[in-house]
């Protein structure tokens, strides 16, 4: 099964300078998806504003994640939302 893999439960902020030179801050989590490869891929996930970082664990990709985009094609959208695996799953 692919899932997500968090290890850390901490966010971590990224400033971003607007062009009239204020800043806005993003809140960003670590995060890895695993393929069935040999090493996990990681990327980073956006978390939304007040949003508390997700706990260390396995999670799903959850289906409001997805958008229907240009020319009717499938799409992981702007903000990513984890489902957790159950413990017994997750440990297969």
């Amino acid at each position: 099964m692919n899932c997500i893999i968090i290890k850390t439960g901490q966010a971590f902020p990224r400033a971003v300078k607007r062009k009239d030179g204020t800043q806005v801050i993003f809140n960003e989590q670590k995060a890895a998806i695993e393929r069935g490869e040999d090493f996990p891929l990681p990327f980073t996930i956006s978390l939304g504003d007040g949003q508390p970082p997700y706990p260390p664990g396995k999670y799903i990709l959850d289906v409001s994640s997805l958008e229907v985009g240009d020319f009717d094609s499938l799409k992981v959208g702007r903000r990513i939302y984890l489902t957790p695996v159950p413990a017994a799953a997750a440990a297969k």
